[in-house]
């Protein structure tokens, strides 16, 4: 079994006239935790969108697990092992945390069973509120839900949208450990615009600007890279 998890060759998106990804090649290997950055309208969001299915790219290549996923529904491609999360958090408010676990089961192949549920909602620190409506919980407990909601899948490669966006300071502190936990448990790419959790979190970071590839490589690195910092950093608190 080849240990890169994740392939994409040549990936390209254009929205009419506009060229939202350009030739996007982009490896990502079993354990590894890979960043993606850039500003806002640089692509990130199209590239995680075409690869868990939600948008058809024009062109290119997308393998998972030694499988050619471009083109798959997005249910396909989440039972295959690969599984995402949204900027704006998705939980369904109305229904209790337990019952939006029961939402994730339905038709998950791989799913746990109730002892693995409870013992990552222990983990998550979420256990407590199974019975608690979703929509009545902060929006750092939300987040937590909708990793659990997720992770009872038993996912292989998990994409992360933004996972600390509009959390407190203290919050991102919590966020950063259970990330830094569940990086553990399964791969992981993370879009970031806040570079603590860049930092702290990847091995390998990728920087995207008006849909083609900057830079590429260690965090370090890159984050010091003088065209990464003239381009991208010197616009954010980094």
């Amino acid at each position: 079994m080849t240990d890169i998890l994740l392939e994409a060759r040549g990936v390209s998106k254009r929205f009419g006239g506009v060229i939202a990804l350009k030739g996007i090649d982009l490896v990502q290997r079993r354990g590894e935790a890979l960043g993606m950055i850039g500003p806002n309208g640089s692509g990130k969001t199209t590239f995680v969108n075409l690869i868990s299915g939600h948008l058809k790219g024009n062109s290119g290549s997308i393998c998972f697990d030694g499988q050619a996923i471009a083109g798959k529904h997005p249910y396909q491609i989440a039972q295959a092992g690969l599984t995402r999360t949204y900027q704006a958090v998705r939980v369904f408010g109305e229904l209790t945390v337990r019952e939006n676990i029961m939402t994730a089961l339905v038709d998950a192949p791989h799913a746990l069973g109730q002892h693995g549920v409870g013992e990552l909602a222990d983990w998550l620190r979420i256990g407590h509120r199974f019975d608690a409506r979703a929509g009545s919980l902060t929006l750092l407990e939300q987040r937590q839900v909708e990793l659990l909601m997720r992770l009872v899948q038993q996912p292989k490669l998990m994409m992360l949208d933004e996972p600390v966006g509009g959390l407190s300071s203290v919050e991102v502190r919590t966020m950063i450990a259970i990330l830094a936990e569940l990086k553990q448990r399964c791969t992981i790419f993370v879009i970031e615009h806040t570079m603590k959790v860049i930092r702290e979190l990847a091995d390998k970071v990728v920087v995207l600007l008006a849909g083609e590839k900057l830079a590429e490589g260690r965090p370090a690195d890159v984050l010091a890279d003088q065209r990464v910092i003239d381009r991208y950093l010197g616009n954010i608190d980094a």
